[in-house]
């Protein structure tokens, strides 16, 4: 159909992004065509922004998110026709909870991942992870939930006890803000993301070079990248980090910032 030509909606998009694109466009022509919603996998927020143009660009469409949870960062992406009742779009998600058999303390949000990776799931299936102290909890896809409650049995060897639970038994925490007031000499990605992580400036040139940098949830292999207020810059394996507010200048010229690292 032309009305959902690639090249027009997807044209401005590169590499990954661009076939993100190109899969909520074959979502939105069947919510389309079929009169009924279609959903996609799980996204993360630069996905969602990319998810809300294309469909505004077609028209005649609606859309919701969902994540299982207020405040989720990955959500799955419903698209219906604009006449359909909303009550009656109903995101199919799940979760698990892992019950840690040992010290859960030391387990990390990367190692529940890659414990659930590790049982052939694909990362799109996966939502929200929440570390519980004692365990984790694990919004998905529902179709993966027997997957990972029959295969996952270890998280860095601690072994787990994984169940399938409701949604209003997640227990996502109050995410911890620790606010950071700093000064640079511009507002270079490398030398902003050096200044709140706690990192050279030269090592962040060499993180952002590796792929390892994404501002606004977008990949950037440019130090120079300029920031602005709002902004978002996370790092692989380091969290993320938000530029609150520009303070003025310093008396010898530079950049007063207040930043906000989630921890």
């Amino acid at each position: 159909m032309a009305i959902f030509d690639k090249d027009r909606f997807l044209s401005h998009l590169e590499g990954e992004e661009r076939q993100i694109g190109s899969r909520i466009l074959d979502i939105a022509a069947k919510a389309y065509t079929e009169n009924e919603p279609a959903y996609s996998d799980f996204l993360d927020p630069r996905g969602q922004e990319i998810a809300v143009s294309i469909v505004r660009g077609v028209g005649a469409l609606a859309y919701q998110f969902s994540g299982g949870f207020r405040g989720a960062e990955r959500q799955r992406l419903a698209v219906f026709p604009d006449y359909y009742p909303r009550e009656r779009v109903d995101i199919p998600l799940a979760a698990v909870n892992l019950d840690g058999a040992g010290d859960f303390s030391q387990v990390g949000h990367r190692d529940v991942l890659g414990a659930v990776l590790g049982c052939g799931i694909k990362r799109e299936k996966l939502g929200d992870i929440i570390l519980t102290g004692q365990g984790a909890q694990v919004v998905m896809t529902p179709e993966i939930v027997p997957a990972v409650v029959h295969n996952l049995q270890a998280v860095q060897k601690v072994p787990v006890y994984v169940t399938e639970i409701d949604l209003e038994q997640l227990e996502p925490a109050a995410q911890q803000v620790k606010e950071i007031k700093t000064t640079v000499a511009s507002l270079r990605l490398d030398a902003v993301a050096g200044a709140g992580f706690g990192t050279s400036r030269s090592q962040m040139v060499r993180d952002i070079k590796a792929g390892k940098v994404k501002v606004n949830w977008k990949t950037i292999e440019n130090p120079a990248r300029s920031i602005e207020v709002g902004d978002v810059i996370s790092v692989r394996g380091k969290g993320r980090l938000e530029v609150a507010e520009q303070l003025g200048l310093t008396r010898k010229g530079r950049i007063n910032l207040l930043l906000r690292r989630y921890i």
